[in-house]
């Protein structure tokens, strides 16, 4: 069983480079791209999270065989996922006919301006300030700045609507800012600021993330010294990063982290629970429970705190809902309701993986054209794709279909953005992208 467990860990990697691998030689991106260097870090950030909690706190530790069927079930379904995702990809770019309509579709869009998509970006910066403002009225603005951590662990609840616009505002408006702004350089200027207002959410993911795209943008306006600056951002988030940790852990070792990356440890957990008999499928009580999550607390306050995926959250700790934020327990959500069927039906036929492949073949092949620098104009529907595809937790806090409308929204704002008369306003060279 070791051998297997061994391959199990090393398949669990493997899957990571799939997509990544794929689509950068499928359209020649070159190394270091919008897929790959979010892997550069993904890799060991992932180990460390997902390997250090089982490490230290399961018995037979990496060995455990809950923690394998946990690591199982992730393989299988991110693997048939991966596989749906390029299997679709290559079907769109085989049709010429359906190539065509994309391109058609590209170039009906609308011509992105970058001064009126400035003013888009500065009003969704706008909109994050108010969406921030009003998450922090029960903490306290002040309280909120000075321990960003707390206030997101604890002082959400309620809240919640404001946390996710947050979110979204700020990952909108920093995309859209990075893309449009002349010269280069300038994204420099901003990157502090904005790297400062992911801070405040109070979560390490969020100023990863938001670094993370700041490289990115740079690679592909092909910016001579990336490197250098890539490791100025990386430093500037791992220390918020660190901070965070000693904030709210006491300490930064990897026994720290481990208390803190317990996932794969709730998992376990769980899956014992399960295959020992202590607890059943759910047969689509979660699923269906979790439209309770289309319906803002602000609206309906007597929502309950235990549906969808807390319902897990609340067999294995009761109570907790209510007081903070939930445990996460990876793998159960695609496996609790049906088991095997749901890991197998979810990975193959979620429309996520439409989405992605749709994405992929309209951004990845027109990659080029979001460098502004070389003074090619490209169409706004690039923009929302580039968007959808990059921009860190963009709408990822809302379920269908409010992302949706929510998505809508945005578009519309965008294109009101570009409608503005700007005296002076120059619109360069035309050159829309083609399939």
């Amino acid at each position: 069983m070791e051998i297997f467990y061994c391959l199990n860990i090393v398949g669990y990697l493997l899957t990571l480079l799939i997509i990544p691998v794929y689509f950068s030689r499928r359209f020649g991106l070159g190394t270091w791209n919008l897929l790959t260097i979010p892997l550069l870090v993904a890799i060991p950030l992932t180990s460390l999270t997902s390997f250090s909690g089982p490490y230290f706190f399961l018995p037979d530790s990496l060995y455990n065989p809950y923690f394998q069927y946990a690591l199982l079930v992730n393989n299988v379904y991110i693997l048939l996922q991966s596989t749906a995702v390029i299997f679709l990809a290559y079907q769109f770019q085989k049709r010429p006919a359906l190539s065509l309509r994309l391109a058609r579709s590209i170039a009906r869009s609308g011509e992105a301006k970058p001064s009126r998509m400035m003013i888009a970006a500065w009003i969704f910066l706008a909109l994050y300030l108010v969406s921030f403002l009003l998450l922090t009225q029960s903490f306290g603005l002040w309280n909120w700045i000075a321990n960003p951590r707390i206030g997101y662990q604890l002082h959400r609840s309620g809240s919640g609507q404001w946390f996710a616009f947050a979110v979204t505002f700020l990952s909108t408006s920093m995309v859209i800012a990075t893309v449009y702004v002349r010269p280069t350089h300038l994204i420099l200027l901003m990157a502090p600021f904005y790297l400062f207002f992911a801070s405040l959410l109070g979560s390490k993911g969020f100023s990863i993330q938001f670094a993370l795209y700041l490289v990115v943008i740079l690679a592909i306006r092909c910016y001579p010294y990336l490197k250098s600056v890539a490791l100025i951002i990386g430093i500037g988030a791992g220390s918020v990063v660190v901070s965070n940790f000693i904030t709210s852990l006491g300490g930064f070792g990897i026994k720290e982290i481990s208390e803190y990356s317990d996932y794969y440890v709730n998992a376990a957990t769980y899956y014992k629970s399960y295959l020992n008999g202590g607890i059943s499928l759910y047969h689509g009580d979660i699923t269906i429970s979790n439209l309770w999550a289309l319906v803002p607390r602000a609206i309906y306050p007597d929502k309950p705190y235990v549906y969808g995926m807390i319902k897990i959250v609340e067999v294995f700790y009761p109570g907790i809902a209510e007081q903070t934020n939930t445990p996460t327990f990876a793998t159960v959500d695609v496996f609790a309701d049906f088991g095997w069927p749901q890991v197998f039906a979810s990975a193959l036929l979620a429309p996520q993986n439409f989405i992605t492949a749709i994405l992929y073949v309209i951004v990845l092949p027109n990659i080029g054209a979001l460098n502004i620098g070389n003074h090619i104009l490209h169409s706004r529907l690039l923009t929302y794709c580039f968007l959808i595809m990059s921009a860190p937790f963009f709408l990822m806090f809302f379920e269908f279909p409010l992302n949706g409308i929510f998505l809508f929204s945005i578009v519309g704002l965008i294109h009101l953005a570009n409608r503005v008369r700007i005296r002076g306003a120059g619109t360069g060279s035309h050159a829309l992208p083609t399939m």
